[in-house]
């Protein structure tokens, strides 16, 4: 539990849950902080599709977490793991209040629920040694809830309600168009705002030092999830194969000094988002019938406004979130940008570590709101944590961390955190 000052609520719960494990499957119920796919937990910026930068979700999760072998398949060599959730967004107070300043014609949902889905492969010496690769798919979804309106007089109505009947739970973990209940378009795409990506990891590990590379690729359709589609030519008629070519992703390498002191890891991270698909969107119809699958305008939706909960994004935090709109919208309006994260751990002494977070990010808006020019931010964090006792099953352990982000679009703005963590027992 957390106490907020000025915020939509004095207390909130940010983690609450329950884990049942039996043999490789894991049940678990209840809000919970989890961490991407693939990337390291402390040294990373977080991956295209789900960072911890947004409050926990509450869920219902069941799956393998870890890696494990396939049962007398190719000599251990093939391991397999993957899970499935469903559970409902928490920020309707939140999002409310956020809104009330927003400009007439604005919208937001709410009563939003969520799904989750992965499937990962990897194949490697069973010993954890030498060279493996692995690679698998996530993909989420918004889906349900009611969508409010505000007139000119800026009061808020409903709009419309989406259906979550079971069909709909259904659809969101097979990806299909919304019934007749839905909206027009909802029934001529996919229902729901459905995302995910790709990855590719190859990895190298030796006694002391590990070495990765991974590729992820974010996507919001059929085009950029299969790099291809079956659209009809100009005329309407014959069918061909349209190649979308994956321009977009995250590219990083991390290095691990199992004996290392001054430095221990070091992550390095590159994302590029301008493509987008291209320009232009255009399904047919009587005038023009040749299909253009451009504009994905990534983390937007017209009915979900944003992939958001409580007012932070749910991806990478290079993607400015909502809290930083000065309109109030629920957008996430800077979606093409480059950016180049780096991140170093160390533990010169047994009692005493270090972190160092460093990113440049180059923005250029969205394909439909782009800016007069392109803005540059500029984040540091530097952290140190003492723990006296050299343990972290028990004892008190306390870390300093300074922050400064120097940007046109978010501020230059400076801020510290003191954290003291009890380990083990409070008082036997």
């Amino acid at each position: 539990m957390a106490g907020a000052w000025n915020y939509s609520s004095p207390f909130y719960i940010q983690q609450l849950y329950a884990d049942i494990k039996y043999n490789c499957w894991e049940l678990s119920i209840g809000s919970k902080e989890r961490w991407s796919e693939g990337k390291h937990r402390t040294l990373s910026g977080g991956g295209l599709t789900f960072a911890p930068n947004a409050r926990p979700i509450p869920q219902v999760r069941i799956g393998i977490n870890e890696y494990t072998t396939l049962p007398q398949w190719f000599n251990d060599w093939v391991q397999v793991k993957g899970h499935m959730s469903y559970g409902w967004q928490t920020d309707n107070a939140f999002i409310r209040d956020w809104m009330q300043e927003a400009i007439a014609k604005s919208c937001y949902a709410q009563n939003v629920l969520f799904h989750e889905k992965t499937a990962f492969v990897r194949i490697a010496n069973p010993n954890g040694k030498g060279l493996g690769v692995e690679g698998g798919l996530e993909m989420y979804a918004q889906f349900g809830g009611q969508v409010y309106k505000k007139d000119m007089d800026g009061n808020y109505y409903l709009h419309r309600g989406l259906p979550a009947t079971y069909k709909e739970y259904i659809k969101a973990f097979i990806p299909m168009a919304g019934g007749e209940d839905s909206p027009t378009s909802e029934q001529t795409n996919i229902n729901g705002n459905v995302l995910g990506s790709w990855h590719l990891i190859v990895n190298y590990k030796s006694e002391n030092w590990q070495i990765r590379a991974y590729y992820e690729h974010f996507y919001e359709d059929h085009s950029q999830m299969l790099g291809v589609s079956w659209v009809p030519d100009r005329n309407g008629n014959k069918r061909f194969l349209s190649y979308h070519p994956w321009q977009d992703g995250m590219w990083g390498m991390e290095l691990n000094l199992h004996k290392g002191r001054w430095i221990k890891g070091v992550v390095a991270e590159f994302i590029t988002s301008r493509d987008q698909s291209g320009p232009i969107l255009h399904n047919t119809n009587n005038v023009f019938k040749e299909q253009i699958s451009g504009w994905d305008s990534y983390y937007t939706h017209y009915l979900y406004q944003s992939w958001q909960h409580w007012g932070m994004g749910m991806a990478n935090p290079q993607f400015l979130a909502p809290s930083y709109n000065d309109d109030h919208s629920m957008s996430i309006p800077n979606t093409r940008l480059r950016s180049y994260h780096v991140g170093i751990e160390g533990k010169p002494h047994t009692a005493w570590s270090y972190r160092i977070l460093a990113s440049h990010t180059r923005h250029w808006g969205s394909i439909t709101d782009p800016l007069p020019y392109p803005m540059r931010a500029t984040c540091l964090m530097v952290e140190s944590t003492y723990n006296p006792t050299q343990s972290a099953e028990q004892g008190w352990e306390v870390t300093t961390t300074l922050a400064y982000d120097h940007s046109k679009l978010i501020g230059n703005n400076l801020g510290g955190l003191l954290t003291l963590r009890k380990y083990g027992i409070l008082k036997k």
